[in-house]
């Protein structure tokens, strides 16, 4: 009987030992598996400081006059993270107070390409389009031209200071 009880008391133990190796849970913890947060893109839309439009510039017949301006998609250290899609608005009228040069010829130019964007005579609006790729540093750069053709017979109907063309550039920027 002893025999008997030593071995049943053995594979007891054995059992025990087996099963508790086996049932025994192990764990382990993560810290912060997974955490984030979101924050708006950058989205810039700077005139570039070549702005060199003058108020009241005398102009006659047969002068041309010429302006620039450019706008950029960065402030020198954070470049616009998303792309956009540029509208450029020319507004040709008459300045305040005063009545239209009809005979003036206002034209715009891609300085990049070159290309004549749009050409108003007298007052009217010329719109066009032009885009930023994102996260890339650009600059567009334009042109206007205003043109005086001379033509004897009507240019003395514009003289003096009851006459003045005003020009005003909008730029407006989408992202895309």
């Amino acid at each position: 009987m002893k025999k008997t009880l030593l071995l049943l008391s053995l594979v007891l133990v054995i059992a025990v030992s087996i099963i508790s190796g086996t049932l025994a849970m192990y764990t382990t913890t993560i810290d912060e598996l997974a955490v984030g947060s979101v924050v708006a893109k950058e989205f810039i839309l700077l005139e570039d400081g070549t702005d060199t439009f003058v108020y009241n510039e005398p102009i006659a017949p047969s002068e041309t006059k010429t302006w620039s301006f450019a706008v950029k998609n960065n402030n020198g250290t954070v470049t616009s993270e998303t792309g956009m899609d540029l509208a450029f608005t020319i507004e040709v009228g008459a300045a305040n107070g005063k009545a239209v040069i009809e005979p003036l010829r206002i034209t715009v130019v891609d300085d990049e390409t070159g290309m004549t964007v749009g050409t108003v005579e007298g007052a009217g609006t010329m719109a066009y389009a032009n885009e930023f790729s994102a996260g890339v540093a650009e600059s567009r750069s334009y042109t206007v031209v205003i043109e005086w053709p001379s033509n004897d017979a009507v240019d003395i109907d514009y003289a003096g200071a009851g006459f003045g063309t005003a020009v005003k550039v909008s730029v407006t920027g989408t992202q895309k």
